[in-house]
Parts: C-alpha cells; sequence; structure tokens
C-alpha cells in the first residue's frame, strides 16, 4: 500500500510540474535559509562550550555604584581576587588572572606587534580552560619565569615551518624561552590570544619598578577566572561575595561613599550575554540573535504556507479523482495517507535540497559575518535530532490541512460538476486568505525593521559627533617608552608637520573610537563623593586638532609645560557634573582629588561621542601629558593620500629603524564599532529579500493557477468590452486589501519590535510615519509585480482560445 502511496505522488508531482517546482523551491530555500540561520544561532550559543570544565568556570566581574551615581560595571578586577578567592571558598578549586599587555616583540632583527594577543597568566591556565597542545605540554608550559607559549599562527609568523620549541623572543629587553605552542583557538572562543607570558614574571617586573600586585585592591586591571570543584554550589558561592566585598573593600566603600559587589559570570554566557566595560573583546548580541531566530522562524513559516495554498487550490483539480477512488472503495484515512504521503515526499526533496543550498551559500555567509563558521557536524546529534523533529513536523502541519480538505471531498458533488466554482467546500477560501496575509503580515514586519536598521545606521553614520576624525591619519606607538625615543617623537611629530600636504600633529594616550583604557576616582576637594572618570593623556595641539570645542575656561595650549607641571585638567561637560560642580563656569579654578594628590580644573569642554552611539556620554578628565604617549594624530589633506603615506612611512622608519610603521584612518578605525551592526543589518537584508522571494513564489503559483481556472471569465468580461485596466484591477484588488489587513496586523508588532531594538542605543531615531507606510508600499510594489505581468497576459489572451477551450 505505502509502495503504491509513493508511486501516485510522484506521478502528481510530475504531472504538475509547474506548482510541484515552484512548492519545492519554496521550500528548499526556507529550509535553506532556516539551516543557516539555525547553524549561526548554534555557533553563537555554543561559545566556549569547547573547554572540558566550561559548566564550571567563571568570570569574576564587579560592579561599583557611586553615592548618587549609575552603577558601572567592569569586567576585570583587582589581583588578589584570585588567591583570595582560592583562600576564602571551599568552592573554589583554583583561579588565573589574565593581564594584557602591549609592546613589541622581537624575533631575530624582526620586530612584531601583535595588539591585544599578549598577555600574562597564572600557570593554573592549562587546568581550567583546555586549550589544546600542539606541541609540549601542560606540565613544561610556563614553568620558568621566562618561558613563553606561542599558538601556531604566531609560532608560524615567527619561525616559518621551523621547529618552535626551545627557540627565543625578545620582549622588554629580556629573552623568552618557547616551551610550548598550542593550536589555534576555535572562532567560537571569546578569549582571544596570540602569546602567554607567565604571571609570576610580570609581578616581577612590576615590583622591580616600585610597584605592587600581591595586595593591591585598587588596580582593577585584570581578567579573572576561577574553576569550581565538582558538585559545587555556585548559589551558595554568590551568596558569599557580598561578604568577601566587604572583608577586603569594605573600609575604603565607607571611607569614599560607594558601594561595589564582586560577581560570578557563567563562562558560557560572557559572549552573548554580557557587556561590561574593557572586554576581552567585542561581544555578541543575544538581541540579534532573536530576531535571526525570528527571520528564521518566518522564513520557514511563509514556505510551508506557500505548500498548504498551493495544495488547497489544486482541490479543485484533483477533485475527480477523489470521487472516483471514493466511488471504488477508498476510505477518507487512506485519502488522507496519500496525500501526507505527497506532502512528506515533497518536503523530503526540498530537505535535500536545502541542505545542498546551505552547503553552498555557508562560505558566502561566513565571509558575510566575517567569522568561518563550520557547517553542521555529524557528531552534534541533539541538533540533527531538533532540526528533524522542527522540519517534520512542520510537514506534518503542511501537510494535515490540504488532506483533510481533498479527503474529504463528496464523490456526487465532485463527479457531477464540470462547473465546481470555489465555493461552497470546495471553493472555502477563507482560510486561504487567512495565510496570504500571515505571509505578508510576516514579510511586512521584517521589510519595516530592515527598514528602522537603516535608519538608524544612516542616523549614527549622519549625526554630529562632536569630534573631527575626517582626514586623521593616525601612527601608533611601536617603539621603547624611554627619555630616548620620547625626544625622538618630538623631533618626528616636528619633522611631519614640515610637510605641506600634513595641516597638523597631535599626541594622545588614545583616540576617538577606542575606549579610554585608563580610569580612576576622583572627588571635589574637601569631600570624599568619589567618582569613577577616565582619564585621557594629551599634547597641547589634541584639543585644537579634534576640533573639540571648550565651553568654559580654557584648554592647554597657552602654557602646556606649566599645565603639566602644575597637574591643571579640563574635564568634559559629563566629568563636570558627576564630581558635582553645578555649571562648567563653576569648575574653573577649582581643586579635584585623586588617590596622588589635588588637580586644578581649567577648562570644561562639550561632551563629544568617544565611543559608539549605543554608549552614553563617558566622564572624561583630560591632562596634560608629556610622555607615555600612544598615539599619533595627523590631520592630513586627503588629495596625495598615497604620496603622504608612503612619506609619513619613511620618516617613521628613519626615526625608528626596525620598528614596525602601524597607522589607521580614523574615520574607518571609529566605524569599526558599527561593524556588528553593519553584519547584522546585511544579514537581515538577505534574509528579508530570501522571505518576500519566497513569498513571491507562492504568490506566483497561487495567481497563476486561479488566473487559469478565470480565464472563461476574463474572456466573456473582454467580450463584453472589459479593458486591461479594468481586468487588472479585478484581478490584483483582492491581493492589495490583503496586504493591506496584512499591514494592520504586522505594523504594530513590528513597531514593538523595533523599540525593543533601538533600547540598546542611548542616541537612537524616532520611529516616523515612514516605518508605518513604505513597508507597505513595498510589498504592494513586489506583489503588485509578481500578480501583475500574469494579469496583463491573461488579460491580453486571445478570448476565443479560451472560450473554444471550454
Amino acid at each position: 500500500m505505502w509502495k503504491n502511496y509513493f508511486k501516485i505522488a510522484l506521478r502528481n508531482l510530475r504531472k504538475q510540474r509547474a506548482f510541484s517546482i515552484v512548492n519545492i523551491m519554496g521550500l528548499s530555500l526556507g529550509m535553506a535559509a532556516s539551516l543557516v540561520i539555525l547553524n549561526y544561532l548554534n555557533f553563537e550559543k555554543g561559545y566556549d562550550s569547547f573547554h572540558v570544565n566550561a559548566e564550571r568556570i567563571y568570570r569574576v566581574p564587579m560592579e561599583i555604584t557611586e553615592k548618587g551615581g549609575a552603577t558601572q560595571t567592569f569586567a576585570f578586577t583587582y589581583p588578589p581576587v584570585a588567591t583570595s578567592m582560592m583562600k576564602d571558598f571551599p568552592e573554589v578549586e583554583t583561579a588565573v588572572r589574565w593581564r594584557g599587555q602591549g609592546g613589541p616583540i622581537k624575533v631575530n632583527e624582526q620586530v612584531y606587534l601583535e595588539p591585544g594577543l599578549l598577555f600574562f597568566v597564572d600557570r593554573s591556565v592549562f587546568d581550567i580552560f583546555s586549550f589544546p597542545f600542539a606541541k609540549g605540554n601542560a606540565r613544561v608550559a610556563l614553568n620558568e619565569l621566562n618561558d613563553v607559549v606561542l599558538t601556531e599562527s604566531i609560532a608560524q609568523k615567527y619561525f616559518g615551518g621551523g621547529e618552535a620549541l626551545g627557540r627565543t623572543i625578545r620582549y622588554q629587553e629580556e629573552d623568552y624561552v618557547v616551551k610550548a605552542v598550542l593550536k589555534d583557538l576555535p572562532e567560537n572562543s571569546h578569549i582571544r590570544f596570540g602569546i602567554l607570558f607567565n604571571f609570576d614574571k610580570y609581578i616581577q617586573l612590576v615590583e622591580a619598578q616600585g610597584g605592587r600586585i600581591r595586595d593591591n585592591w585598587g588596580w582593577s586591571d585584570y581578567y579573572t577566572y576561577v574553576l569550581l570543584k565538582p558538585g559545587a554550589d555556585v548559589n551558595t558561592l554568590r551568596a558569599k561575595m557580598p561578604s568577601f566585598a566587604e572583608r577586603y573593600k569594605g573600609e575604603d566603600m565607607k571611607a569614599t561613599s560607594y558601594t561595589m559587589q564582586f560577581l560570578l559570570q557563567p563562562l558560557k554566557d560572557i559572549h552573548l550575554k554580557s557587556h561590561y566595560d574593557y572586554e576581552f573583546q567585542g561581544n555578541g548580541n543575544f538581541k540579534y540573535l532573536g530576531f535571526l531566530a525570528i527571520a528564521g522562524f518566518i522564513i520557514l513559516v511563509i514556505a510551508w504556507i506557500n505548500y498548504v495554498n498551493l495544495a488547497t487550490a489544486r482541490a479543485l483539480d484533483r477533485s475527480k479523482e477523489i470521487g472516483i477512488r471514493k466511488v471504488v472503495g477508498a476510505v477518507r484515512q487512506q485519502l488522507i495517507r496519500q496525500f501526507l504521503v505527497e506532502a512528506l515526499l515533497v518536503n523530503l526533496v526540498a530537505i535535500v535540497l536545502g541542505l545542498l543550498i546551505f552547503q553552498l551559500s555557508l562560505p558566502y555567509f561566513s565571509e558575510l559575518v566575517g567569522k568561518k563558521i563550520p557547517g553542521l557536524g555529524l557528531q552534534n546529534w541533539s541538533f540533527w535530532l531538533a532540526l528533524a523533529g522542527i522540519f517534520v513536523a512542520g510537514s506534518l502541519l503542511a501537510g494535515f490541512y490540504p488532506a483533510f480538505v481533498m479527503s474529504g471531498f463528496r464523490p456526487i458533488q465532485t463527479l457531477k460538476s464540470a462547473a465546481l466554482n470555489e465555493t461552497g467546500k470546495i471553493g472555502n477560501n477563507l482560510l486561504r486568505k487567512i495565510l496570504v496575509v500571515g505571509q505578508f503580515s510576516a514579510a511586512i514586519i521584517l521589510v519595516a525593521v530592515i527598514m528602522g536598521l537603516f535608519q538608524q545606521m544612516r542616523y549614527m553614520q549622519n549625526l554630529d559627533l562632536g569630534v573631527n576624525i575626517e582626514q586623521t591619519l593616525v601612527v601608533q606607538e611601536t617603539m621603547p617608552r624611554d627619555s630616548l625615543g620620547l625626544l625622538k617623537v618630538k623631533s618626528y611629530l616636528q619633522e611631519l608637520e614640515r610637510y605641506p600636504d600634513i595641516i597638523n600633529t597631535s599626541a594622545s594616550t588614545d583616540i576617538p573610537g577606542k575606549e579610554v583604557g585608563n580610569s580612576t576616582t576622583f572627588w571635589r576637594k574637601n569631600t570624599r563623593n568619589e567618582k569613577r572618570c577616565r582619564t585621557l593623556g594629551v599634547d597641547e595641539h589634541f584639543l585644537d586638532n579634534y576640533g573639540l570645542k571648550i565651553i568654559a575656561g580654557r584648554q592647554f595650549r597657552e602654557n602646556f609645560a606649566s599645565d603639566a607641571a602644575q597637574r591643571n585638567i579640563v574635564l568634559n561637560e559629563t566629568a563636570a557634573r558627576i564630581i558635582g560642580f553645578e555649571t562648567p563656569e563653576a569648575a574653573i579654578g577649582q581643586k579635584v582629588t585623586y588617590s596622588d594628590g589635588d588637580l586644578t580644573v581649567v577648562g570644561v569642554l562639550k561632551d563629544y561621542h568617544q565611543e559608539s552611539l549605543r554608549n552614553d556620554f563617558d566622564p572624561i578628565v583630560f591632562y596634560a601629558s608629556s610622555n607615555f604617549w600612544q598615539f599619533y594624530s595627523l590631520k592630513v589633506n586627503t588629495t596625495n593620500m598615497q604620496e603622504t603615506l608612503a612619506k609619513v612611512e619613511s620618516t617613521w622608519k628613519s626615526y625608528f629603524p626596525g620598528n614596525p610603521f602601524q597607522y589607521v584612518f580614523l574615520d574607518e578605525f571609529y566605524n569599526q564599532q558599527y561593524k556588528v551592526d553593519r553584519q547584522f543589518n546585511a544579514i537581515l537584508w538577505c534574509f528579508t529579500l530570501l522571505a518576500i522571494v519566497v513569498a513571491c513564489l507562492g504568490l506566483l503559483g497561487l495567481s497563476a493557477f486561479i488566473l487559469a481556472k478565470r480565464a472563461k471569465e476574463i474572456s466573456i468580461r473582454k467580450v463584453l468590452g472589459a479593458n486591461i485596466g479594468q481586468i487588472l484591477s479585478l484581478v490584483t484588488s483582492e491581493y492589495f486589501r490583503l496586504i493591506l489587513i496584512a499591514g494592520v496586523v504586522a505594523l504594530p508588532l513590528a513597531y514593538v519590535l523595533m523599540q525593543q531594538w533601538l533600547k540598546s542605543y542611548v542616541f537612537r531615531i524616532q520611529v516616523g510615519w515612514w516605518f508605518f507606510v513604505l513597508p507597505i508600499l513595498g510589498v504592494v510594489l513586489i506583489a503588485g509585480l509578481t500578480v501583475g505581468w500574469q494579469s496583463i497576459r491573461a488579460a491580453m489572451a486571445n478570448p476565443v482560445k479560451s472560450m473554444r477551450n471550454e
């Protein structure tokens, strides 16, 4: 019997080739899109899952709430937190500290910069994390103070194809021996590094310069991770964290009127659910994944609706077949099984094609998101099981209604009438209209959201940042920081200013578009209402160079050496306000205190966007810095950019031979903050277009079928004098009404989704009339083109042919 069902199903698919192709293409595109999205969601949710002990690893970030101020969150904490937690809490098996460092690496005579890839770590790093070794092992790695561990890509870069173990690299005028090489990190690891040094060596280096690490509860630049013992209750440990903060920071909190707490953050939550200040790297966005999941579900539902619509529309064609089979003894259950087999067969073919399309599109999708996304691994059985369940359930749900509708036809009605029309039980198209409304509601939601995203991106690109980042070439420091290097830097900048295409130069510890790397607490003189502010060291040209506007007092240019010696500072508006000055003018000449003494406010500048528009204005304290700059900003004439860049580079090499020349164009660097937003925008554009294509495939098949059934009616109308416009209006008006109804249903939901997304931006657009009008107009236009050209063909057909066939 089942063999017979499959034979009949194959014959029907061959007989109705056009409908079969439309159905299978719509379903395969929908399934391929859903597979791409599901695979990406699985990849993002799988961050850091490769660690054997991932469920027992927690990061220890901290939150600080100043009196009368907002809560500030930090991904890092103090260096003694790790050792103190191991001592105080029996739940903690071990802990590790990560301290990022900069500076060049020298191998033979070649100098390399590895920004963001160089860390000092405790040896316990290999007890906690499951970083796989390519050469060497955890027993020998970082045993000695001058040991170093490299990743494979860094080892290849430094030593080519040669043996890396036992070779030396030079850092901060000392040699370090390579004791192990790790395999390159998986793509979905929130921790990225290339070089690991021994943390005990870092302690030695700091103490040699008079600093403190072991008991320093004021220097919070250390990422801390703990591994809990098997069976340890994390909630019990969380309950102890407030007393832990009180034990080590209580006196300081009382003296300075702030509260703080240490947190326990599951390792696997960090990538998607953590957006603290000073993260290891730019994390993902859980809200974006939610939008993508909705988009994937919408596309799949549209594809299934297509199947239901086309299958029920074809019911009229198959009515005589059903009637004859019932007359010769077929029962309804047999007919239902027959139609379900056809549905499953169509979905099976679509799944195979969908998998093929998925595999072909995966490299392009990986390029779009900027990550090497792996395919669907066979070992991930739970994912495959869930996927199979979704598609089988969808196939059955999509097949059940057409099966029950068609199997319920009465034999007498179906055999007796060659003139059956779309009325009564066969022609009852209410559900079909509901499904069409559902399809276009989904499409309108996607179109509206993507238009909102586009408007927000355009708003961010066009908003006045309050800082001039145009025509700015930034050269990054790569040479040793010593008195000789400082003198060379000043000479280098003076030399550059002689070039006619370099308008002016400035130096600073940070640049716009970068999270200001240093911060400390400040308070007004004779109070202890501490407020944490970012600190940014600048030379006398920085504020002018970037077009920052002084709104009270003055800046540093008048007597820079004196400002530096007298410890004068400039505040931005936000810093002046939170430190306690009622107006910018009230801050001028006042004393501000921090741990190292008093400072004098000589100016207040207007707030500007140091970082992305997602963030509010940070409080920033600018100080006159004569050394330890890291960035050299050059305002340039872009007419001869290549020639200018060549001059800047050749001058660098003449002053700093052997030190790499590293630069960025500031506008490009600043816009890198929106990389994730642009990627998400592009991804959603792709899937929105795909959803519209799938919806239009169904609309194309449905309209072609209905026009074929109405061919006689159209011919009669033409004979009676109807023109093409009237016939076109007759055929398309119903679709346009359904789209308007879909808009009424979809736009409120789209508005809610848009508002939820915009909440992640402090500076954002206001949703206007365009959000409610343009999506409907766009979908009407696309649907009109899809149905219209078929309607015009039908209207222009010779009525004699239709009547003759009748």
